[in-house]
């Protein structure tokens, strides 16, 4: 059915971004037609470690919200595609999804994102994109989930700056991703007094081996190496560090903050591997962590674990708000999509697992750097290391 223009509801939802353990239940059909939000994640591909637990995110989200009454009154359900992870099939998603559902969660990748944002924006429907990695202007109606790539790399730097580390390598994909992340820590380290980039490389994220590349890195002696790529691709260069003997503390993109990447690379990780993240990794461990955000995490852990028999990595977090704060907006919206634009965008202070969100005209991602830190990864998973 095509999406209404209008839908009126008696009884708004009280606290939409509220944990619940309780994920059954659901609104009667009496309620009238439910609202549809679109998903479109990468179940298959070189990012389904990514789209797999974002799909499961948006699933519990839906499920708490439902079984506390639904968005005014109205049920919520998800239509969700598959994009393969390939900006052509996450655009022959997105465009059949348009006009049929409220709004659209996805794409996972930067890639993909920017290939469908201008199809939102000629919508005149938000499209809430699972990257990190890109730059939604003003004018669009596009939202760029967790942090962005220039909090996460200050706040990596600066770590690395308040214990010593003075000398850096780069190594990078020439992705969309790669080389966002590139220019962010480039730009990082030309923020910090005393720091510098010793060597830099990029290389193609299909690559089977990137042996020139990590020469090139690993020139001018660094104390720590930067590796700005995701999945099988950072998986290479890991593979290569540890083939040349390499111990260097490395860190690398919070894309990578999934438990199957660490399954993936467990024969040859580097023995220190740092991530900056959002709270949803660290509110509930870090000495001194604002309560609430400590609160909102384990519950939201634990009903993850409920439902799903695992924990939560970084896809499930990402999904999981950006269902909680679209619903909001649509809540506010009494339904009607293209007024839910304007009403994402005048979301302030609403907590979520990743952070606290506070959008604005200029601002269509909501958190900084003060929901960053650094966390380290290892086979027991994700611990906090600091800021």
């Amino acid at each position: 059915m095509q999406w209404p223009s209008r839908v009126t509801g008696a009884a708004a939802v009280a606290a939409l971004v509220a944990l619940c353990s309780a994920c059954g239940g659901g609104v009667s059909a009496s309620s009238g037609d439910p609202y549809t939000i679109g998903l479109v994640t990468s179940q298959t591909g070189s990012a389904s470690q990514l789209g797999v637990g974002e799909l499961r995110g948006a699933q519990l989200a839906v499920a708490q919200l439902n079984a506390r009454g639904g968005v005014n009154g109205h049920r919520l359900t998800l239509r969700t595609a598959d994009d393969q992870s390939n900006p052509a099939q996450a655009v022959l998603a997105a465009r059949k999804m348009l006009g049929q559902t409220g709004a659209i969660v996805g794409p996972s990748v930067a890639g993909s994102c920017n290939a469908v944002a201008p199809l939102a924006t000629s919508g005149h429907q938000i499209d809430y994109c699972l990257s990190p990695g890109i730059r939604p202007t003003p004018d669009s109606t596009t939202w760029s989930a967790s942090a962005d790539t220039e909090a996460l790399a200050d706040r990596l730097v600066d770590y690395w700056h308040r214990r010593g580390v003075t000398r850096i390598g780069l190594l990078n994909t020439t992705d969309a991703s790669g080389l966002d992340g590139a220019h962010a820590v480039r730009e990082a380290v030309r923020k910090v007094p005393g720091m510098h980039l010793t060597g830099a490389a990029g290389y193609d994220p299909n690559a089977i081996s990137v042996t020139p590349q990590l020469q090139a890195a690993r020139a001018g002696r660094p104390q720590a190496l930067v590796v700005w790529a995701s999945g099988a691709a950072a998986g290479v260069a890991f593979k290569g560090l540890a083939q040349a003997g390499s111990t260097l503390p490395v860190a690398t993109t919070d894309a990578n903050l999934t438990y199957t990447f660490l399954g993936r690379i467990a024969d040859y990780a580097p023995k220190t591997l740092l991530i900056p993240a959002t709270r949803d990794f660290w509110g509930d461990q870090a000495s001194g962590s604002d309560a609430g955000s400590a609160a909102r995490v384990r519950s939201y852990q634990h009903a993850y674990r409920a439902r799903f028999g695992e924990s939560p990595d970084f896809g499930p977090g990402v999904a999981y708000d950006a269902v909680m704060l679209v619903a909001r907006a649509l809540e506010h919206a009494d339904g009607d999509r293209e007024d839910a634009v304007k009403e994402l965008t005048r979301l302030r202070d609403v907590p979520g697992v990743l952070g606290t969100y506070t959008f604005g005209p200029a601002d269509h991602r909501g958190l900084t750097i003060d929901d960053v830190a650094v966390v380290r990864a290892g086979r027991g998973g994700f611990t906090y290391a600091g800021k």
